[in-house]
């Protein structure tokens, strides 16, 4: 008769980290190690729930048990200040891997499938979403904060300082976003970095308006009517809080500047980009695919505002593919391949952007106006 005895008991984990070399002031450095409060790591793996470790001196009886500093130093960072959450650093890494490689890859995704590996083990699944995205957000941007003191740009392309061959600008109207006044707006981490503060824009829309009398309607050039070819437009839906974006990039695809848009692709959005990226480096060609329209337009706002006239020093650049799509006149006077000194510049470097980050609009478009503008700054930083 085969008799079989099940015995169970509980199993203290406890947190890998660091030992310290010592706790105390004693010779002998004799110690030892117990368990801990309850914290809940969270890695690639999913959750688990272990203890801190507390060492005891045998011969004093002094105790030690980690702070937030050893954390970071072991490759963890706190999910609130008494960190009863931790996450593993290399679990942001990943998270921002895959939003580089995938931009369509939503947070909530990334953690119902951290959920699913705990569940799979037989662990606790439970993993707060917006904990882990605070958390997430904090320490890409302590690590923005460091590198900024190690004199490192992300959006400043080497090559092109300080003389810059050509910049191109364009909007791109995917990158649009819900409003959401009933939420709670956070301040953005990255507010004013790579994406231009709305309240800098607007001043900047409202001081070129106010100097001038803008044309209404839309651009015409041969048989093509252009929609960013306006230089006035009123916001088209009150359920958008913005309704694209707008860049501006070095003919080596290297993001310098970009705006939210709030009234279409009017010119004082392309305008402004313009002047910032002519405080940064000097700039030869300025490239746009509505050039024929622009540059009149910019002549005349600069005789209306003299300290926009050094802009008119830049060179006009029609895109040489969006050039096709203009009358031949306009083609042979504006095309990028008839400019003297331009050598191979295209003039569509923005579009390869533009490509790239309308892949993102899958997940921005619902998010919180601090949320969108860290994920454009993430996947080029």
């Amino acid at each position: 008769m085969l008799v079989m005895f099940f015995f169970f008991f509980s199993l203290a984990c406890l947190l890998p980290i660091q030992q310290p070399q010592n706790i105390c002031s004693c010779v002998a450095q004799n110690m030892s190690v117990s368990a801990g409060r309850l914290v809940h790591l969270i890695n690639i793996n999913g959750r688990y729930d272990l203890s801190l470790p507390v060492w005891r001196c045998i011969t004093c009886h002094k105790t030690w048990t980690p702070e937030l500093q050893d954390l970071i130093q072991s490759g963890y960072w706190p999910g609130s200040f008494a960190f009863q959450t931790i996450y593993q650093i290399d679990l942001f890494t990943s998270f921002e891997q895959f939003k580089v490689t995938a931009p369509g890859l939503s947070r909530q995704a990334f953690v119902n499938m951290l959920e699913n590996r705990s569940r799979t083990f037989g662990r606790i699944d439970t993993i707060c979403g917006k904990t882990f995205q605070k958390a997430f957000l904090e320490w890409t941007y302590c690590r923005h904060e460091k590198e900024k003191l190690s004199g490192v740009d992300h959006f400043l392309c080497p090559a092109c300082v300080p003389d810059a061959v050509a910049v191109s600008a364009d909007g791109n109207r995917k990158l649009y976003r819900f409003n959401k006044a009933k939420e709670v707006e956070e301040q953005p981490f990255y507010e004013g970095i790579f994406i231009a503060k709305d309240e800098d824009v607007a001043a900047f829309v409202d001081f070129i308006q106010q100097n001038t009398n803008p044309v209404k309607g839309r651009g015409t050039c041969g048989q093509s009517t252009w929609a960013a070819a306006r230089e006035t437009s009123k916001k088209s839906s009150n359920k958008l809080d913005e309704e694209g974006l707008e860049v501006a990039v070095c003919r080596h695809n290297i993001l310098l500047k970009g705006l939210n848009m709030k009234r279409g692709e009017i010119f004082a959005y392309p305008m402004f980009l313009q002047n910032e990226v002519a405080t940064k480096t000097n700039c030869r060609f300025f490239c746009t695919d509505i050039m024929c329209r622009y540059w009149p337009y910019l002549q005349k706002v600069a005789q209306a505002v003299p300290r926009l006239q050094p802009l008119t020093e830049m060179k006009p650049f029609l895109s040489v593919m969006h050039a096709k799509g203009h009358s031949t006149s306009c083609e042979v006077q504006w095309s990028g391949k008839n400019q003297t000194g331009a050598g191979t510049t295209i003039g569509e470097e923005v579009e390869q952007v533009n490509s790239f980050l309308s892949r993102v609009a899958l997940t921005t478009k619902y998010m919180s106006k601090a949320g969108k503008c860290h994920v454009h700054s993430l996947v080029f930083l």
